[in-house]
Order: structure tokens, then C-alpha cells, then sequence
């Protein structure tokens, strides 16, 4: 299948549906721009952004071994990250997050309550609370996965539908493909190094306190600004920055400010990730005066813009983890997750 059979071609539908995106993405009930973790506080026992890293990195290894959609992860984190984030709409799920926050065994059961909910939303498969105990090794039961579930959903009001950066990415991309002639071994590429960076965002706790379209700008910026990538398909990445810009006229995105410190944050999640695989301040794009008066013949595109205003196989559980990954060498854990002491604490107290 070709690359761009993934974008649809119907502009202005997908005008009208990157509009409300940006409209719900704006709303308070959709945002939690405010962010909940501390980073000055001194109590270890608060949850900080490297636990729910590890988290994160969890969940991916999840749908990575059940070929689902990491998009699924974009979409549970989100619901923890509001669910933190936003006031709380009852004195219950107001203890429930605050006990979250200074508790990793609260925190990972949250998380793994909305992964649930995530993979029974946005998945063709269902996974029964049963399996998904399974899966965690029984740390938790089925009836507390399930009462944090319910908790979780009264808590956001039961809305789960707030858009990922990937989904804002992909309307953004489809807008651009009418007005874009690259070949489609580049509209892969950019696709996919689009879909690389959105993913590795979602493990950043920054990104939290940021708009989903936010994000998105910034991995396409990022991709076509990428000194690394060959010449021949710079230049090719470069024309659509042209377009790009007529399009944020046309949308409440954030301002220029703020999609350039995304940029710069996520250039350097990238290189610290880069980094990390080899041991085991960002550039305007300026376009060239030709590229620029391409922009004259691209009012229909301005004009569309503006008008819009199975089953589950089984995964090794996180305890299993623990004993494998830290309790034989004393070491940390490097795959999973949070401290195995939460989990062996609680396990045994179920035994």
C-alpha cells in the first residue's frame, strides 16, 4: 500500500475535522496545560516525570507485543495525564489523584486502569479485565483494575476522545498532500519519522502540558528542518514549510513562540534518545523566493483551511520483570518500570 493512501483526500472534511480537534483541544475540559508534577519539591516519595517515563515505556511494550496501535498508549496517558491534571469532580476522585501522585503503586494502577480503557475504545480486539490482571501477574485484582477504571471515567466526566498528535499530525499532512508534489517513498518517510516523534513525546512529561497540535507542528518541523536526513529529500521536505506556514493562518494553533519551544525539546528528546541507543535552539526554516511565490497559486488551499473553522496474547507480567531485570542483580530495572518494591510490597500483602 502506497504511503499516501494513509491521508485522506477529502480536504475539506478533513478541514472541518482538524478544526474541531483544535476547538476540543482548547477546551478546559480537554486540557491539563497546567501540568501536575513538581519538579522542585524535595519528598521522594512524589511521583516525577522519570516514573511515568518508565510507565510509559511499559505500556508501548504492551501493544508492541500485542500488535495494537501505539496510538492507543498517546490516548491512555493522555486520560492519566488529565485525570491528574484538572480538578477533580468529586471528594473520591479527588483522593484518588492526590493519593496517585505520592504513591508509584496508585500511579501504575491508574496507568494500567486507563490502558484498559484505552485498548477497549480504540482496539477491534476485546481484553477482559481477567486477562489484563493476567498480564500484570495478578499485582493487581480484577476488581481493583476495574474499580479504578470506573474511577478514571468519573473523573474525566467519561470524555475519551481527546485528539493525539499523531491524529492532529495525519490532518495535517492530508490537507497538504493536494498542494505537495513529493514522491511517495518521501511522504513515507515523513510519515513515519512524524509518527517516531509523537510517540517518543509521549514519554516526556513536558509534552503533557502541551496542545496535541503543538506537538504535531513540531514533529513536521522537525522533519523537514532535519540536517541529518540526505540531501536530495531535504529539499524535497523543504517546499512544504511554504505550505505549513498558509495553513497556521488559517487555525487557532499556538503561537510561533510556543511551537518553537516544543521543537527544541523534542530536538533534543531525539538526540538524548540517539544518544542513549549508540552506549547500549532551533532554525527557522527559510524558503527560497521561488518556493515562495509558489505560495500565490496555494489560496485554495488558504480558502478550504479558513472555511473549516482475537485475543490478546499474553505478555510477561511486571513482577516477572522485576525478578528478572533487578532482584537477581540488585540492579535498577531497565525495561520496566517503576520500583520493584511497590510491587513486591503489594504482593505481598495479597499472599
Amino acid at each position: 500500500m502506497r504511503p499516501t493512501e494513509n491521508l485522506s483526500r477529502n480536504t475539506e472534511a478533513v478541514a472541518d475535522s482538524l478544526a474541531a480537534m483544535i476547538k476540543r483541544e482548547l477546551t478546559t475540559k480537554y486540557s491539563c496545560y497546567d501540568g501536575y508534577l513538581n519538579p522542585s519539591t524535595s519528598d521522594p516519595n512524589m511521583i516525577n516525570a522519570d516514573d511515568r517515563m518508565k510507565l510509559v515505556d511499559w505500556c508501548y511494550d504492551i501493544v508492541d507485543h500485542c500488535k495494537l496501535s501505539r496510538e492507543t498508549v498517546a490516548s491512555a496517558m493522555e486520560m492519566v495525564d488529565r485525570f491528574l491534571g484538572m480538578p477533580s469532580t468529586s471528594v473520591h476522585t479527588a483522593r484518588v489523584s492526590d493519593e496517585a501522585l505520592v504513591d508509584q503503586s496508585k500511579f501504575q494502577l491508574l496507568t494500567i486502569a486507563a490502558l484498559y480503557t484505552s485498548i477497549k475504545i480504540n482496539e477491534k480486539v476485546a481484553v477482559s479485565s481477567d486477562l489484563f490482571a493476567e498480564m500484570c501477574s495478578h499485582v493487581y485484582t480484577v476488581e481493583e483494575i476495574e474499580d479504578m477504571e470506573r474511577i478514571l471515567l468519573i473523573g474525566l466526566s467519561w470524555r475519551c476522545h481527546a485528539p493525539t498528535a499523531h491524529q492532529v499530525g495525519m490532518s495535517i499532512l492530508s490537507l497538504l498532500l493536494p498542494y505537495v508534489d513529493i514522491p511517495e517513498v518521501t511522504w513515507g518517510f515523513l510519515m513515519d519519522e512524524m509518527r517516531y516523534l509523537t510517540e517518543l513525546a509521549v514519554r516526556d512529561y513536558y509534552f503533557s502540558t502541551q496542545r496535541a497540535s503543538t506537538v504535531a507542528l513540531a514533529a513536521i518541523f522537525n522533519v523537514i528542518s532535519d540536517a541529518s536526513t540526505k540531501e536530495r529529500r531535504r529539499r524535497e521536505l523543504l517546499g512544504i514549510g511554504a505550505f505549513l506556514s498558509v495553513m497556521m493562518e488559517c487555525f487557532d494553533f499556538d503561537h510561533p513562540n510556543q511551537i518553537a519551544a516544543a521543537r527544541s525539546r523534542l530536538k533534543s528528546l531525539r538526540k538524548s534518545k540517539n544518544s542513549l541507543q549508540e552506549e547500549y535552539g532551533i532554525k527557522q526554516i527559510l524558503l527560497p523566493e521561488e518556493e515562495m511565490r509558489d505560495l500565490e497559486g496555494s489560496s485554495s488551499l488558504h480558502d478550504i483551511c479558513c472555511s473549516a473553522t482475537s485475543k490478546l496474547a499474553s505478555f510477561p507480567p511486571l513482577l516477572l520483570y522485576a525478578q528478572e531485570h533487578a532482584l537477581g542483580n540488585g540492579s535498577q530495572l531497565k525495561r520496566m518500570h517503576l520500583a520493584p518494591k511497590s510491587l513486591l510490597t503489594k504482593k505481598q500483602e495479597k499472599e
